[in-house]
């Protein structure tokens, strides 16, 4: 295979990050950034088209464009290193709120046989892959050792409370894909590293249940009318009606620390 020149395909990279942290509104397809970028990633496709299936479906998802990504993800996979092809479009796949399919290649990534495990695992649990977390970190921690220094009692708490409530993964998933399409709506994408953060909450005459939260560098307005649109949603989307038993989501604004850390 051509080895892809080493300054090309850093510079789409480099460029592609740059503008996921110059701010989390989706772009324009059709803007003059994107396109330009577009062009460079086509001289790109000529040495290593994988490499630039992936850069175009990455460019899409901060595009909000879910057709283009998921087209450019089934044309980057009919080249070899599929593992990595999975590990790049998994993170475009939440980028741009399309969480159930993230969760499809989270799970086959967290093999722990696969290397992913250790750095992959915290970003599992914010697209509600909790139980198959839990259920590969036994065989993960005789692998990695360090992960024996990590403290996973939250999450051993968070597995009992979707055990008690009959609460899976892929019903945490059809949450933040309803959440997932609201964004895109919107044209903001998540803040930060995670895509969700999750919390045991203990109310005082109310049974335990967990807090999946997505934190927007939004105005507080905007946030309220997507949760908003949210709630009015619910009825129609989820398969009971309602949030499943055991867990509530909703849109919050990042705080100023993660803003700040950002910068």
């Amino acid at each position: 295979m051509i080895k892809v020149p080493q300054t090309l395909g850093n510079e789409t990279a480099e460029a592609l990050n740059a503008l996921i942290r110059q701010t989390d509104k989706i772009r324009r397809w059709d803007s003059f950034e994107i396109q330009n970028l577009l062009r460079v990633v086509e001289k790109l496709q000529k040495v290593d088209a994988r490499e630039a299936f992936v850069r175009f479906g990455g460019i899409a998802a901060i595009c909000g464009e879910a057709e283009r990504v998921l087209e450019y993800f089934g044309k980057a996979q009919q080249h070899p290193d599929i593992i990595n092809t999975n590990h790049e479009f998994w993170i475009s796949l939440a980028n741009i709120g399309l969480y159930k399919r993230a969760q499809e290649i989270g799970i086959w990534l967290l093999d722990p046989k696969r290397g992913f495990f250790p750095k992959a695992w915290e970003r599992a649990v914010s697209i509600g892959l909790v139980n198959e977390v839990c259920n590969r970190l036994d065989g993960a921690k005789k692998l990695y050792p360090e992960l024996e220094q990590i403290d996973f009692s939250d999450l051993a708490l968070a597995r009992e409370v979707m055990k008690t409530n009959d609460l899976t993964d892929q019903d945490v998933g059809d949450v933040l894909d309803l959440m997932g399409l609201i964004q895109r709506e919107h044209g903001i994408m998540f803040h930060g590293a995670f895509a969700a953060h999750m919390k045991t909450m203990r109310p005082a005459e109310d049974p335990v249940y967990l807090y999946f939260t997505i934190p927007l560098d939004a105005e507080v307005p905007e946030i309220h009318s997507m949760n908003r649109e949210l709630a009015r949603r619910i009825p129609e989307s989820l398969r009971y009606g309602a949030f499943p038993r055991g867990m509530v989501a909703s849109f919050t604004k990042a705080i100023r620390q993660e803003l700040l850390a950002a910068a």
